[in-house]
């Protein structure tokens, strides 16, 4: 076994030799850092990938691995920020910021079972309620925005999500009881769900096993084998003669006379954007999800929802931030002997003439990885931890893409990115709990600056938990995916970045605004979101008799922009072979031990679980025995079945 060997040129040729165009079949240079296997990324699923070959399954030598990242830190989309100015040891998540418990299965079982850490309710606000609630506070609002104005609903009682008569000029989410069918005479609009899931779903192999997939008297195995047949059904049915891998959930609306205003009805966030994914992947993450649900969760823990970890005890509890999930299994898998470069951004891909260090005996071309500062890495097996933006960054001539099959290159391109904005402002006295009551729930607003602020979200820190009016933190009042003309999505918050943030810059995606910024753009951003806040919160202000100076000028936000760099969709395409994606992405070129370990290669985009999905099928592939602690029906249906179906 050959293990990590740096040659003694190796610290010179860093800073002499620079990053070339890549070419098949290089020589490997004699100042070349050899690692039996190679990880380029540190975000969730490069890091899981170290811990489980290292630390948890143990079929590495931990000095035989070798993790490049980036960037200054680990985590990519997954940031959490702890240092904003006034606010420090406020833990905020600019990027992804939550799990759920039955629908993420992987991250769940890993996080609360493997390592021990503790979850709370992601909609409680405080962090307050004991680990074992039985039920999360409610995450509803009132789906009433228009393009031309803003309705809030009654958010003071947070009851205004559900209207008992129809009002033909207020677009909102219909219940399953509500839904019709097409052609049927309505009195109010529709959204894209009311025609796609469902007993009446357009999709008959869902509506003839929707109620049997969410009977819950069904156990968890009956369930997951219902599923597995469902997903073969999916596979081989189309829509109108269509594949569902090459047909959208949007198209499947439009046809079905869903209108343009319709889709209207949640543009900001949320459901419009994701519905120009192939059908295909929803209808099998819809049905996975639905078995999913059935899993025995362990003894302790927070109710079947969304979750978060944190940290702490009493008064002193709060979010820990997402970030430290790959924080544990990095310092365990360094700890361990896995070796860590930090600020390594890969440029170059190729096959290398000779033989490649590898600690399996597989019989692979060995790989040359060439970075941006120099360095190069010869390795027998490479596992790239990056989204569609940085894998075709690394160019054509670069592996996989290289010598990937048609099919495989053709399902990278069909990958999209859909970017987002978050915004997170503090103040020395939360208004929001104090004046307004609102501790949990949404809001829809269509300010330029303030679209979707969530109650529940954002660090809150109380001096006496009891009493709201001790509180101080921040406030998420803004996040936006979806069209990145800011017509419809109110994509403010992107035009504010301090510098692009993309594979080739190297900055983050964060710029923090505060109040007394002498920067002209700073301040035109700050102006506008505080004139949000105030205009968006009128209707609840007035109904509580409240004047508008209740809402303060914040002291400092942070904008986060993820504009070209964002969670991915996949469109629907024709396929060039019956290969479900994910086995392309686990081995892309065959004889070449490369794999891809992302959200995107995964079958639930924009998640943390998606990533782990894709990470846990390439070990698979290289090798590594299933996870001990994760439900082997589950591994069996998802991995090792590429969640194919029966």
């Amino acid at each position: 076994m050959r293990g990590v060997r740096l040659l003694a040129a190796a610290v010179a040729a860093t800073a002499a030799v620079a990053a070339a165009s890549a070419a098949p079949d290089q020589d490997v240079p004699a100042a070349t850092l050899q690692c039996a296997v190679t990880i380029v990324g540190g975000g969730i699923g490069g890091a899981y990938t170290a811990w489980r070959l290292a630390v948890d399954a143990k079929v590495v030598p931990p000095e035989s691995i070798c993790l490049f990242e980036a960037t200054q830190r680990f985590g990519g989309r997954i940031y959490s920020v702890d240092n904003v100015p006034g606010y420090e040891g406020f833990t905020v998540d600019v990027g992804a910021y939550r799990f759920h418990r039955t629908e993420q299965p992987i991250i769940r079982s890993l996080v609360e079972e493997r390592l021990k850490m503790e979850t709370a309710c992601y909609t409680d606000s405080r962090v307050q309620l004991p680990m074992s609630t039985a039920e999360c506070p409610p995450d509803e609002t009132l789906f009433a925005t228009m393009r031309s104005r803003t309705v809030l609903g009654n958010l003071t009682e947070l009851s205004g999500f559900s209207l008992d008569t129809p009002m033909p000029d207020l677009p909102y989410q219909l219940t399953d009881e509500q839904m019709w069918g097409p052609g049927t005479s309505r009195a109010a609009r529709r959204s894209v769900d009311d025609v796609l899931y469902g007993n009446k779903s357009l999709i008959p192999e869902l509506a003839s096993r929707w109620d049997a997939l969410h009977d819950e008297s069904a156990s968890f195995e009956a369930t997951m084998a219902l599923a597995d047949e469902a997903i073969a059904a999916f596979r081989k049915g189309s829509y109108k003669g269509v594949p569902y891998a090459e047909v959208s959930a949007l198209q499947i609306a439009r046809d079905a006379g869903i209108s343009e205003e319709e889709l209207a009805l949640d543009t900001a966030l949320g459901w419009t954007p994701f519905y120009q994914t192939n059908i295909l992947g929803d209808l099998i993450n819809t049905v996975r999800s639905a078995a999913t649900e059935r899993m025995r969760l362990p003894p302790s823990g927070p109710a079947a929802d969304m979750v978060l970890p944190v940290t702490g005890t009493g008064a002193g509890r709060k979010r820990a931030g997402m970030n430290t999930i790959i924080q544990r299994m990095m310092g365990e898998a360094m700890s361990a002997g896995v070796n860590v470069f930090m600020g390594h951004r890969a440029v170059a891909v190729n096959r290398a003439a000779g033989r490649a260090p590898n600690v399996d005996g597989a019989a692979a071309a060995p790989l040359l990885v060439t970075f941006a500062n120099g360095v190069k890495v010869a390795t027998g097996r490479l596992f790239l931890n990056m989204g569609k933006p940085d894998l075709v960054s690394l160019g054509a001539t670069s592996e996989p893409l290289a010598s990937g099959s048609a099919d495989f290159v053709r399902r990278v391109d069909a990958a999209m990115v859909l970017g987002g904005t978050k915004t997170y402002c503090f103040w020395p006295r939360a208004w929001w709990l104090a004046d307004l009551g609102l501790t949990s729930g949404r809001a829809i607003a269509d300010t330029p600056a303030v679209v979707r602020p969530r109650y529940h979200d954002g660090p809150v820190q109380c001096a006496d938990p009891a009493n709201v009016n001790s509180c101080r933190g921040g406030l998420l009042v803004s996040y936006s995916f979806d069209d990145p003309t800011g017509t419809a999505s109110g994509f403010y918050g992107a035009s504010y970045g301090d510098a692009p943030n993309s594979p080739r810059s190297g900055a983050e995606p964060t710029t923090i605004l505060t109040a007394n910024s002498t920067v002209p753009r700073h301040r035109l951003a700050m102006s506008a979101i505080f004139d949000g806040l105030r205009t968006a919160h009128a209707p609840v202000l007035d109904a509580l008799g409240l004047p508008p100076s209740v809402i303060t000028p914040p002291d400092v936000c942070i904008v986060a922009s993820w504009f070209d760099v964002g969670l991915h969709i996949h469109r629907p395409v024709p396929r060039l072979s019956p290969a479900a994606p994910t086995e392309l992405y686990a081995q892309p070129v065959a004889g070449l031990n490369i794999h891809l370990v992302n959200e995107a290669w995964g079958d639930l985009h924009g998640w943390s679980e998606g990533s782990l999905q894709s990470a846990e099928r390439a070990l698979r592939v290289a090798g590594a025995p299933p996870p001990t602690w994760l439900n082997a029906r589950l591994y069996k249906s998802v991995i090792v079945q590429f969640n194919k179906g029966a």
